[in-house]
């Protein structure tokens, strides 16, 4: 007998915890920590595209493929074990989301977007698809930064999950989609804001970022 899910409230919170930890898995931080005995952190993240800047682009492919499945097995899973439900898959995609975003442990997660294209794409095609038309032009164009990046995504993803699937309950995960990625865009803008007034020739004291505890 298959195993299946009835598509609940309780069981949608349920995957979207057990997505969350999915998504938190730090394949980029630890891939880098082993071949290059570098915390991945220093460089502004824990994703595949930090990696491709701290060790190189055959660490940073294979650590974009790990991260690729993370989204992709966690959306097509979740679509499949509840009879094909959108509003189920969409929950599980958006812990996986948030779990990339934000990962227990680490205060610098990655961008949630690898876990969100490959979770759409493979779950919920026709709204990964109107996702990427909107939005991965400005992603590329302003390089994942700013407001005009941050606008695209918060009108990308409800409008293509709204109408990749017409389900109005999709919009709930598009909304905690949208606030993991923008939030860590703004987090990263500010990290990097902080970093060059540190490092800004003829900074007075007043000028400095306040101190902060050391990163785990």
């Amino acid at each position: 007998m298959p195993v299946s899910v009835t598509p609940t409230p309780l069981a949608a919170a349920i995957a979207f915890v057990i997505a969350y930890a999915v998504g938190a898995l730090p394949v980029a931080w630890l891939l880098v920590r082993r071949e290059k005995g570098i915390d991945l952190r220093l460089f502004g993240g824990t994703g595949a595209i930090d990696a491709l800047r701290a060790a190189g682009p055959s660490t940073a492919l294979l650590a974009g493929l790990i991260e690729l499945l993370k989204g992709g097995v966690v959306g097509l899973t979740a679509f499949l074990l509840s009879h094909h439900t959108d509003w189920f898959a969409a929950s599980a995609i958006a812990g996986c989301v948030v779990g990339d975003a934000f990962p227990i442990g680490f205060r610098r997660g990655g961008r949630g977007l690898v876990p969100l294209i490959s979770g759409l794409a493979l779950s919920l095609p026709l709204a990964g698809l109107l996702c990427a038309v909107i939005a991965v032009p400005v992603a590329i164009t302003t390089r994942m930064r700013g407001s005009v990046y941050d606008l695209a995504v918060t009108i990308a993803v409800p409008l293509g999950l709204l109408l990749g699937t017409f389900d109005w309950r999709t919009l709930a995960p598009a909304v905690v989609m949208v606030l993991a990625l923008v939030v860590r865009s703004r987090l990263r803008r500010g990290a990097r804001a902080r970093a060059a007034l540190t490092r800004r020739p003829g900074a007075t004291i007043l000028d400095q970022p306040p101190s902060v505890r050391q990163e785990p």
